[in-house]
């Protein structure tokens, strides 16, 4: 009988391994140096964290990333940033259109024409020469055209100069330059999207990584507790073959032990979804295998609310858009004023040509010719251009509106991260303890187990409220860590673009720089 209990004593702490035999404490963990005014929580330590994550089997060798490295691939290669970049050039271009219409345009000029009173008489006209053309910024277009042509037996050259002047549209250089503005604005606009863009893409390959690492560590988890309850559980059945177990503590374990197993099929489902994820946010092939290396570790930083919202209101670009939204609806509403004023022309023309029976009589320019004209062909009521001025007032009002509602949005968001972090500092070190707590009851419900005690539920129950602190954990590290890029991008301090010089709080503070 000795010797059975012996037997059996031996099985059941091999069958539980490191949970029965006592876990040793974790490692140290490695701390970066505090920064000013900043003070560090207790590094968090994942049971088990130093281990080898458990990568699904693949024939290729997986591609190796870091945190930084997978960020600067996004910014890359990510297609979505692809997209934005090719609006920054459609944006070049428009500026190029807009600024084509005061270049000096050269247009070749030639024609062939017939004219004949009746069917038996008839004149051939044969026509060549070029323009030269140029228009400037108070609405003024200047051209010159020489052109020689043959009509019959006769030649004629001669040179074409026009001055044309819009009298009261024309004089605002701001009208006439209207659509040049308007491709700078949005140029504009289209590199603040880039920038926007490439911040979000960082948020979102954080997230992406570390939502990685969240399911590997749960399929970790998940692994270690499948293999502890099947110690249990084979514990349990030798138990019941001593006697010293009843049939209830085989059929708990067994349950226990399921709803592992099938947890555990859920994290590798869970796991791969999130590795698949990234693999399109990185622009990676899906059948291309990925491992990633990322810091669990963390520091927390001490930033007042007030001198956050004043970052964020300096660097938030957002804010510069809508104000920048503001001023060219106030530009466009001045051209719409300006519309409404009566369209007239004054055209100034002067000819000089000459003809001949040859090429080289015309050539003398011996006559000329001089025209004025004053044209006009506006509504007199005006009531399109009066009406399109009254709907850019609207256009102003409401562009002062939405620079408030941004203004008090980036407030709201600066606000509700620091209070994201904070809270997520509070419940981190609260879980904290409810570990060490329930690794306290688990040894304590091992030890009275393994000495007949106590039946299996106490232990199975205290290896659950483990499993779960510790899944809870892992979930607000993870939540914390990419919590802090978030309110990086909330003060417009995550992706360097320049602006004022940054507070000694968040100086130090990784920003990437793309």
């Amino acid at each position: 009988m000795a010797l059975c209990l012996l037997a059996l004593w031996l099985l059941l702490a091999l069958a539980a391994g490191p949970a029965m035999a006592g876990q040793p404490g974790p490692p140290p963990a490695q701390q970066t140096p505090p920064m000013e005014n900043e003070t560090l929580l207790r590094p968090v330590v994942l049971p088990g964290a130093d281990r080898k994550p458990r990568l699904p089997s693949r024939p290729d060798a997986p591609t190796r990333l870091t945190l930084a490295e997978a960020i600067n691939r996004a910014l890359v290669a990510n297609r979505n940033l692809a997209n934005s970049q090719d609006n920054l050039e459609s944006a070049r271009l428009g500026i190029v259109v807009a600024e084509s219409d005061f270049e000096l345009k050269i247009y070749p000029q030639a024609g062939v024409s017939f004219n004949a009173a009746n069917s038996d008489d008839g004149a051939s006209t044969y026509a060549l020469g070029f323009k030269l053309e140029k228009k400037i910024s108070y609405g003024t277009r200047a051209s010159v055209a020489p052109v020689v042509s043959l009509s019959g037996d006769t030649y004629k050259s001669g040179l074409d100069m026009r001055l044309t002047q819009p009298l009261f549209r024309g004089t605002s250089p701001e009208f006439n330059l209207s659509s040049l503005h308007g491709a700078q604005y949005y140029d504009r606009t289209a590199r603040r999207s880039f920038y926007l863009n490439q911040v979000s893409t960082v948020v979102e390959t954080v997230a992406g990584v570390y939502e990685v690492i969240r399911q590997r560590e749960l399929l970790r988890l998940n692994e270690d507790a499948a293999r502890r309850l099947n110690g249990f559980t084979q514990a349990a059945m030798a138990k019941e073959k001593a006697g010293l177990a009843t049939p209830i503590d085989v059929f708990r374990a067994s349950i226990q032990l399921k709803q592992a197993e099938d947890s555990l099929t859920n994290a590798r489902e869970s796991f791969q979804d999130a590795a698949d994820n990234l693999k399109v946010l990185l622009a990676l092939r899906q059948e291309e295998s990925i491992l990633l290396e990322a810091p669990l570790s963390y520091q927390s930083l001490r930033l007042a609310e007030d001198k956050a919202v004043e970052l964020a209101l300096e660097r938030r670009v957002e804010l510069e858009q809508a104000s920048d939204a503001v001023s060219e609806t106030q530009r466009l509403s001045r051209v719409a004023k300006h519309g409404t004023l009566p369209e007239l022309n004054l055209s100034l023309g002067y000819q000089r040509f000459s003809t001949g029976d040859n090429i080289n009589d015309s050539f003398l320019f011996d006559r000329d010719s001089r025209g004025l004209s004053l044209v006009t062909s506006s509504d007199l009521n005006r009531s399109a251009e009066n009406a399109n001025f009254q709907r850019s007032l609207l256009n102003v009002q409401a562009a002062t509106r939405n620079r408030e509602d941004r203004r008090d949005d980036v407030i709201r968001q600066v606000r509700r991260e620091l209070r994201s972090l904070r809270r997520g500092q509070e419940r981190i070190a609260n879980q904290q303890e409810q570990i060490r707590q329930a690794e306290g009851q688990l040894e304590l419900a091992q030890v009275k187990f393994q000495h007949g005690l106590t039946d299996n539920f106490t232990l199975l129950e205290a290896e659950n409220r483990l499993r779960q602190a510790q899944t809870t954990l892992l979930s607000l590290v993870v939540d914390y860590i990419v919590g802090t890029y978030r309110l990086r991008a909330a003060l417009g301090t995550l992706v360097e673009r320049g602006g004022p010089p940054l507070p000694k709080e968040v100086e130090n503070s990784a920003m990437v720089r793309p």
